[in-house]
């Protein structure tokens, strides 16, 4: 429960991307596709990721991606997209993986999608999806 609640507070800490963003890879790397909300959500790691706007974290955002896709994980792609879009042009060479998004099966993938294109082509920028109950990033795990 600690380490669930402790990521709220990584965004505020920019300064230790290098040391966080390895931390929330392991945690990224330990996803179940079957159960991408358990015992952590993907999502929170995303997010945490693009809060700490450090370019180091778009590797571990691509490689995400290009698993969650692989999986049809749409639960997992929305919020990576998200993510990735936070990094604007810093995060352009990610054109070819979400391009062919656009036309996933899921609605939600497919707005993230074109809104990650709009970012990494410069003709918008993005901020950083906070975590919160609305977004389903705040739920507490269940007990």
């Amino acid at each position: 429960m600690d380490d669930w609640r402790v990521l709220y507070g990584v965004g505020g800490y920019p300064q230790a991307a290098d040391r966080l963003v390895p931390l929330l890879a392991s945690g990224v790397q330990h996803i179940d596709p079957d159960r991408p909300h358990a015992p952590i959500p993907a999502g929170l790691y995303l997010s945490c990721l693009a809060e700490l706007k450090d370019p180091i974290a778009i590797p571990v955002i691509t490689d995400t991606l290009k698993w969650a896709g692989r999986h049809q994980s749409w639960t997992v792609v929305a919020p990576a997209l998200k993510a990735l879009a936070t990094f604007g042009l810093a995060a352009q060479l990610a054109h070819t993986l979400v391009r062919p998004l656009t036309n996933a099966p899921d609605d939600a993938v497919r707005a993230a999608a074109r809104t990650a294109l709009d970012a990494l082509t410069g003709r918008r920028e993005v901020r950083p999806a906070r975590s919160t109950p609305e977004n389903g990033y705040a739920k507490e795990p269940p007990h």
